[in-house]
């Protein structure tokens, strides 16, 4: 079976919005990147981390380093705008 551009597009919107709320219920103190990754399995890893950049170039999200690890947080960017849907 062949997938539909409209299927792609689709699924490319739902792991966007689920990654967008995941960075919300993560918190101030956000998590690990290979975490993320790892919870999107099903998409390239080069895939989600061009989305969690695309959100630090926003300000929909912050990146820093903890003991050589990059952690991911939303800020409060991404939360008025995910309120202003619902």
């Amino acid at each position: 079976m062949v997938t539909s551009e409209e299927d792609k597009t689709l699924t490319f919107r739902r792991w966007h919005a689920e990654c967008n709320t995941l960075l919300i219920s993560l918190g101030i103190h956000g998590s690990r990147q290979s975490e993320i990754v790892k919870h999107f399995n099903e998409e390239p890893a080069e895939d989600v981390v061009a989305y969690l950049e695309m959100l630090l170039k926003e300000d929909k999200a912050q990146k820093f380093i903890y003991n050589r690890n990059p952690y991911w947080r939303a800020t409060v960017n991404i939360l008025e705008e995910e309120y202003r849907k619902g």
